[in-house]
């Protein structure tokens, strides 16, 4: 069985959940600029407002994420349950012998299962990303006391210990959401989803292993650029509205 080819179900509801994302993202980053921290040196992450604040922003965003695949799937159900479940296929391939083109690029069935694959990405890696943030904030609060009582940990190594291992917060929620990007292209059976997959998953690689944290000054204070969490925060904001877009006019009925 398959829904008319305008309905987007699929496509608007990682949408929604991408401009939740860079909705988050601006608050948090505007509040981080605002807040002055004690020290140069620490990251944002050790400032305690700063910290409570990141917490309640993605506890937002799980609940309003859940609530939008929710709603989601009451909708793509109610299209279900018009047709008795023992008649779907059926139907299905009646809509395939007279529309002919004029179809949905997936079955209701399988738009089901992608928005219910996406809902435990999203809500997951969120998750996983709260659990992954909280061991390491203890992780550089260790690395801090040990660089304050002069154990022989110098500033360049706090900054280069801090620059290797923070790939690995990310490493685990990017890999979800490229996966989440390749099953929808097997779905799809779609070439560009996965190579786009591949290469982001590469560059991630290289600026774990290759690149260095870079400071700069914007507006009197310090920045710390490291590039696998903006290769992390582009990819679950803007690349997640782009794959939505793609979809919505790159596929019928998605």
């Amino acid at each position: 069985m398959y829904i008319n080819m305008k309905k987007h179900i699929l496509s608007n509801a990682i949408m929604m959940v991408a401009v939740i994302r860079i909705v988050a993202a601006a608050l948090e980053g505007f509040c981080r600029f605002i807040i002055k921290k004690s020290s140069g040196l620490s990251p944002d992450m050790m400032d305690t407002y700063s910290w409570n604040l990141q917490m309640c922003i993605s506890v937002l965003q799980i609940i309003v994420t859940t609530t939008v695949f929710f709603v989601s799937w009451k909708k793509l159900n109610h299209y279900m349950e018009l047709v008795p479940k023992d008649d779907q296929k059926e139907m299905g391939d009646l809509q395939k012998e007279f529309l002919g083109k004029n179809i949905a690029s997936l079955s209701v069935s399988s738009i089901s299962r992608l928005l219910q694959l996406w809902a435990v990405i999203f809500v997951g890696a969120e998750l996983i990303y709260d659990f992954t943030s909280i061991m390491y904030r203890r992780f550089i609060a260790v690395l801090m006391d040990a660089l304050a009582t002069g154990t022989g940990l110098s500033d360049g190594t706090f900054v280069l210990l801090y620059n290797m291992t923070h790939g690995f917060k990310y490493l685990e929620i990017l890999t979800a959401i490229l996966l989440g990007v390749v099953m929808t292209g097997i779905f799809l059976n779609d070439r560009f989803l996965k190579g786009f997959c591949l290469a982001t998953l590469v560059l991630f690689m290289l600026a774990f292993g290759l690149l260095r944290m870079h400071t700069v000054s914007l507006m009197g204070r310090e920045i710390g650029i490291v590039w696998t969490s903006i290769i992390y925060h582009v990819t679950e904001t803007l690349g997640v509205a782009l794959f939505s877009f793609y979809l919505a006019n790159r596929y019928k009925g998605l």
